[in-house]
C-alpha cells in the first residue's frame, strides 16, 4: 500500500484542554498530573518537573470512561484495531475510509484490504462476532441488509453510484452499496501490520482503537507514527489511553498457561479467553465512572482454575477484576489468587457481585514460579459468573 501523510484533526483547533492523566510506571508509583511534554523517544514530563523515562512507564490514561468498540459505521482490522468512519469508495488493493472526529474537515485514509478483518457499512448490532466473521473465509463475504451472504472477491465500492462490485464465479457482479450490510475480507489473505518491537496503542473519545509505532506530544498536540508510516495529529481531549505494546510489561492473556481446568456443573463447558469476555463479547465493566470497556484481558467462568509458569521473571501481578457488566450482571464468584501454593489476600476477599465495584488488585510476585488463579461460585450458583480480569498484567 503507498503510504501517504494525513492529519487526523479531532478537536476545534486551538482549544485549550486539559492535558491531566495518569501515568501507570513500572516502579508502581502511577503519578498524576498535567503532561507538558512526551518527547519522540517516550521520555515524559510532567508540568511540575516530574520526569519519567521512556521504558519505565507502560499506559497513560484519562480518568472517567474506557468507550465502548464503534458501533456506527467503522472498519475492523486483523491486528485488532477499530477506526470509526464511513467508506468513501475501494478497488481491489485499498479501501478509503472517512473519519469524521470532531475537527473543521473530514479526512480520507486509505488501508490495504489484506489488513481490513471487516468494514461495517451500517450500525453493527452488538460485539459478538457473526458466524461469517468468526469461520475462515477464503473469499470476502458481502453481508446483505435482509441477512443473505454472497461471496467472491469484492473489485471496487462506488459510493457516488451506489455500487459495490464483486467477482463471483469468475463473472462480475453487483449489490446496491444501500443495500450492503458489512463486508467480511478473505481470512486467507489477512496481514497484520504488527511491528517487531515496542508500540502504541491509542484509544479515542470516539471508540478508535489505533497501533502506532511512535507518539509525542509538545504541549499542545500529540503526535504520531502509525503502522503504515503515515504521521498522525491528535488533539489533547480525544486521547483516552496510550498503552505500550509488545514493551517490558506482559499481558496475561498472551502467555500460554501451563493448567487449565473447568468443573462442569451441567454438561456446559467453559474455556478461558484472552482478551474478550467469557461470553466472547467485548470486556466490560461497570464502575461508578460508568461502563468501562477494556481491550486486553482474560475471561474467565466460575468454576476454574488456571495456571502459569512464572519462574521468577516479574515483580508484580496487577489487574481489575469483576463481572462483565454484560454477560455477568446476575452471576456472583469469588476469585481467590495463589502463588506457589500459597493463598493471597485479596481486597473484599476476593468476592465479585453485581452491585460491587470492580476490585483493582495488586500482587507482589516477585521469586514466585507459579501463579494459579481460580473463580468460584457465590451464592446462586454459576449463572453468568462471567468474570473479567481486565488490563491483567506481569511487571517485570
Amino acid at each position: 500500500m503507498q503510504s501517504s501523510a494525513f492529519i487526523f484533526i479531532l478537536a476545534m483547533c486551538g482549544a485549550d484542554v486539559p492535558t491531566r492523566l495518569e501515568v501507570r510506571t513500572i516502579a508502581d508509583r502511577p503519578v498524576i498530573g498535567d503532561i507538558r511534554t512526551i518527547s519522540a523517544e517516550g521520555d515524559i514530563t510532567l508540568a511540575d518537573g516530574t520526569a519519567i523515562s521512556a521504558g519505565e512507564w507502560y499506559s497513560i490514561r484519562r480518568a472517567g470512561i474506557l468507550p465502548p468498540w464503534p458501533r456506527e459505521p467503522h472498519a475492523e482490522f486483523n491486528n485488532g484495531d477499530r477506526i470509526r468512519g464511513s467508506v468513501a469508495g475501494a478497488d481491489g488493493d485499498a479501501l478509503r475510509l472517512v473519519v469524521t472526529w470532531g475537527g473543521p474537515a473530514e479526512q480520507q485514509l486509505k488501508f490495504a484490504l489484506s489488513t481490513l478483518r471487516a468494514v461495517w457499512l451500517r450500525n453493527r448490532p452488538d460485539d459478538i462476532d457473526p458466524h461469517w466473521l468468526t469461520t475462515p473465509r477464503q473469499r470476502d463475504v458481502l453481508v446483505a441488509r435482509n441477512g443473505d451472504l454472497a461471496q467472491g472477491a469484492l473489485t471496487s465500492i462506488d459510493v457516488s453510484r451506489s455500487q459495490v462490485r464483486f467477482q463471483a464465479d469468475g463473472q462480475d457482479r453487483e449489490l446496491l452499496l444501500s443495500k450492503v450490510v458489512a463486508i467480511g475480507f478473505n481470512s486467507d489473505l489477512a496481514r497484520a501490520r504488527r511491528p517487531k518491537g515496542p508500540f502504541y496503542r491509542l484509544t479515542l473519545a470516539d471508540g478508535t482503537r489505533i497501533s502506532v509505532t511512535s507518539v509525542s506530544f509538545d504541549g499542545r498536540l500529540w503526535t504520531a507514527q502509525s503502522t503504515a508510516k503515515e504521521t498522525v495529529k491528535i488533539l489533547p481531549d480525544r486521547i483516552v489511553s496510550v498503552d505500550v505494546e509488545q514493551g517490558r510489561v506482559v499481558p496475561l492473556a498472551d502467555l500460554k498457561p501451563v493448567m487449565y481446568q473447568y468443573q462442569s456443573q451441567d454438561g456446559e463447558s467453559y474455556s478461558w479467553a484472552a482478551h474478550r469476555s467469557a461470553g466472547g463479547q467485548a470486556m466490560k465493566l461497570k464502575a461508578a465512572t460508568g461502563e468501562l470497556t477494556f481491550d486486553r484481558g482474560l475471561g474467565l467462568h466460575a468454576e476454574c482454575t488456571i495456571a502459569y509458569a512464572l519462574d521468577g521473571k516479574y515483580r508484580r501481578f496487577e489487574t481489575l477484576a469483576g463481572l462483565d457488566a454484560q454477560s455477568g450482571i446476575r452471576g456472583d464468584a469469588v476469585l481467590s489468587i495463589q502463588l506457589d501454593g500459597k493463598e493471597v489476600e485479596l481486597p473484599s476477599g476476593g468476592r465479585l457481585t453485581n452491585v460491587a465495584e470492580p476490585l483493582p488488585i495488586k500482587v507482589d510476585v516477585t521469586d514466585a514460579k507459579r501463579l494459579t488463579i481460580m473463580v468460584r461460585q457465590g451464592n446462586g450458583g454459576i449463572v453468568q459468573d462471567h468474570v473479567n480480569l481486565a488490563e491483567a498484567r506481569l511487571i517485570p
